[in-house]
């Protein structure tokens, strides 16, 4: 099986926690290259609402059969 989830999110390119976008999603994937696809989309900057609020998020996809994980911040993989 493999996962993908939304482990953070902030306002700052930097990172850290910002207490007012916080919370936790996840998504069953077929293939590792979807989950990929995802990860990589979902992770980008991106502004929502009227006001144009910057979204950073942290997601991670894990292959449960094989034990990989592998993680994304503003559309970087930081896998180590």
């Amino acid at each position: 099986m493999i996962i993908g989830a939304i482990l953070e999110t902030s306002q700052y390119d930097y990172g850290g926690q910002t207490n007012v976008l916080n919370g936790v999603s996840t998504l069953i994937f077929y293939t590792m290259r979807d989950a990929i696809a995802w990860a990589e989309l979902q992770s980008e900057y991106m502004l929502y609402g009227s006001g144009g609020t910057p979204i950073y998020t942290l997601t991670s996809v894990i292959d449960t059969e094989t034990s990989v994980k592998r993680w994304w911040y503003n559309g970087t993989e930081f896998t180590a």
